[in-house]
């Protein structure tokens, strides 16, 4: 009877809009599901070193997720093969959990998220497989205004990977060559940021100062320029650029 009574009211529950007495059922998002976020998801193929797919929550389809803060060669280029076998070796067939920061999507409709191994023991730290394959010189790092969250510790794991040789830095002098030459010619031409919004400007010293942040209507902010590959960025808010470890400039305080 008591049976009978649960799916009589929600029967009536979803007949009327979902929602009932000021609750709303939760909607199951289709291939998703309505726990994407907490649960680990299986992987089951690894497109290239920065993107896999995973299971769906509907039968026969797969989910595609492009690994944030990180760009790996393509193919054809250098080191796409090693970077691939990496990824594959670190998670294809395994249960990971995935971690969003700002941006969900891409423009191609790909989920971003950082990839998470967590250890059964727990004296063992959750491996961050973006990091990890920084770390290994597999990738190179891909700074977005909004994506803060493992932002410094991605870059100074690609600069180790740098100052050691690892993987890609020592084995494609060629392909290092070409991105160094667009990232220069991408800081001479003072890059914009991704997002007309987001104006706040989160710059590194050179002279010792730190890491300080200008936002429109400071004296200085004109004159500032954003060296993506230095860890520097744009930001949406004052909040996002502090969370990110940035100060707000004094000059900032100043009027005229």
């Amino acid at each position: 009877m008591l049976n009978k009574t649960i799916i009589a009211v929600l029967t009536f529950i979803l007949a009327s809009g979902g929602t009932y007495g000021g609750y709303k059922v939760i909607e199951n998002y289709n291939q998703y599901g309505y726990d994407f976020e907490s649960r680990s998801h299986k992987v089951v193929r690894v497109i290239d070193g920065d993107t896999i797919k995973i299971e769906s929550k509907t039968q026969g389809e797969t989910i595609t997720v492009r690994l944030l803060g990180i760009d790996a060669p393509e193919r054809g280029e250098c080191y796409y093969k090693e970077s691939k076998d990496f990824l594959k070796q670190l998670v294809e067939g395994k249960a990971i959990y995935l971690e969003k920061d700002k941006t969900a999507k891409d423009r191609y409709g790909r989920l971003l998220r950082y990839v998470l191994l967590k250890s059964q023991n727990p004296e063992k730290d959750t491996i961050i497989v973006n990091n990890s394959l920084a770390y290994e010189g597999m990738i190179f790092n891909y700074k977005s205004p909004k994506d803060t969250k493992y932002r410094d510790l991605i870059a100074r794991s690609t600069s180790s990977a740098r100052k050691a040789g690892r993987g890609i830095w020592s084995a494609c002098p060629e392909l290092v060559a070409s991105k160094t030459k667009d990232a220069a010619r991408h800081r001479e031409n003072d890059s914009k940021p991704e997002d007309p919004s987001c104006t706040i400007k989160g710059n590194i010293s050179e002279k010792g100062y730190g890491k300080l942040y200008f936002y429109p209507g400071c004296p200085n902010y004109s004159r500032i320029k954003i060296d993506q590959s230095k860890g520097e960025a744009y930001f949406c808010t004052e909040s996002e650029a502090q969370k990110a470890g940035f100060q707000k400039s004094t000059s900032c305080n100043n009027t005229f």
